[in-house]
């Protein structure tokens, strides 16, 4: 079955319509959750996110959806059920995104844990222990499935009874747990975005509808072998109007930032300590290099090699040697992108990560929205730096779809048919 296929917000108002299913969702962001749950016929019911700016961009895209711009710390699940008319034990599907920083593989890990921190631009105590004010929360409200989506790193060793006290925490509630690593690119994802999936639901609807909790795991899509390439996904914009100048405002972004004597090459390296070493030919250095390799990077490919090359004629020494921006890479047309991030999405931190394949610039806005498979005409507010940390934050929609629709099917359709012929 092909799994890739793009979409627009008319699609989402239309299954939406069809009120399959309720839920509601927390950590909303700019909706990229809420893609996946409409196009599976949800009705949204309950929306919470504590950055305005996330909230401004989720209704621009779905007005009038009831939702509370605040900390989650403050919310009960019994104004939830106040605003939305739901009695305990009718919401369908409760999901959540908890902040990732602290499991993040790119972070500082436990090291970072239980401290104040700057996250998402505002100070955060705790940030980890979020997950436990989605459990507080499902104690009031007792949905019939919880859907729990993290970084991939909340798997590792270093989190993993992080991991296994939440679960025991949501089991402790009346719920069988179970969890798996979601690999974008296998579910229609032009990107290879690997996601913990942790999916709770309710012991008395499991009984109901004859599921032992042992075929939990069931609940998983399974796995595509076809990959979406990016260009397959974004090269139908290069005539866009509105790309063309998102892409030359990057390009722009690149050239002026402290990586771009990497990428352009130089005859004299900028820094006078260094101007006495050797030339750069940057990126068109290595571009042969793209036909067998599965990306470039700036720090392995080139930073890297040019300090090797000045240290072995003599220029510097071995203690000189430096890989700066190896995180910054460029993977060819034909493959998914990586993993979009929120600094790697934005120009301001050092023209960005996440090159497009030209190699001149990052994604824009519009080709990161194909990236993550959000509605092609997706509204986004803020500037390039606000569109880019959002996407970059974002639950890849179709990857969550394809979860969706097994738990509809297996879940809430026998229990529905279940009720009525009680």
């Amino acid at each position: 079955m092909r799994k890739y296929f793009q979409y627009k917000l008319e699609n989402l108002q239309h299954e939406s319509a069809k009120k399959k299913f309720n839920y509601i969702t927390f950590f909303a962001g700019g909706g990229g959750s809420s893609c996946a749950y409409k196009l599976a016929g949800g009705d949204v019911k309950y929306m919470n996110e504590f950055q305005q700016l996330h909230v401004d961009t989720y209704l621009l895209n779905f007005p009038n959806t009831v939702h509370e711009c605040k900390d989650i710390k403050k919310v009960t699940g019994n104004e939830i059920l106040e605003l939305t008319g739901l009695r305990r034990g009718d919401v369908d599907i409760m999901d959540g995104s908890p902040p990732c920083p602290p499991f993040s593989m790119a972070g500082s890990k436990r090291e970072g844990w239980n401290k104040e921190k700057i996250a998402y631009g505002m100070k955060q105590q705790n940030i980890e222990d979020l997950t436990w004010e989605m459990i507080r929360i499902a104690e009031d409200i007792m949905p019939k499935v919880i859907i729990c989506e993290n970084v991939k790193g909340l798997s590792m060793d270093y989190a993993r009874d992080h991991l296994n006290r939440m679960i025991t925490d949501f089991e402790a509630l009346g719920y069988s747990v179970t969890w798996k690593i979601l690999k974008g690119h296998e579910h229609g994802v032009p990107q290879k975005r690997e996601r913990v999936f942790l999916i709770g639901v309710r012991d008395d609807v499991l009984d109901a509808i004859g599921m032992p909790w042992m075929c939990l795991s069931g609940l998983f899509p399974e796995v595509s072998p076809e990959r979406v390439s990016i260009g397959e996904a974004i090269d139908d914009l290069i005539d866009d109007k509105q790309n063309q100048i998102d892409s030359d405002y990057l390009i722009d972004a690149m050239n002026e930032s402290s990586k771009s004597h990497w990428v352009n090459g130089f005859w004299k390296h900028p820094n006078p300590d260094l101007e006495h070493c050797g030339p750069c030919k940057g990126l068109d250095g290595v571009k042969h290099m793209m036909g067998n390799r599965p990306y470039i990077s700036i720090g392995d490919d080139i930073v890297g090699p040019w300090f090797q090359e000045q240290i072995k004629n003599g220029h510097l020494k071995e203690e000189d040697a430096k890989h700066s921006y190896y995180m910054s890479r460029i993977v060819p047309s034909h493959l998914p992108a990586h993993s979009l991030t929120e600094q790697g999405c934005q120009p301001k931190f050092m023209g960005g990560n996440h090159f497009h394949y030209s190699g001149k610039r990052i994604y824009t806005p519009q080709e990161m929205v194909r990236l993550m498979t959000l509605p092609n005409d997706y509204k986004m507010t803020g500037d390039y730096n606000d569109k880019g940390a959002r996407i970059g934050l974002m639950v890849a929609p179709l990857c969550l779809y394809y979860l969706v629709e097994e738990i509809k099917r297996q879940i809430l359709t026998p229990w529905n048919l279940q009720q009525q012929g009680t």
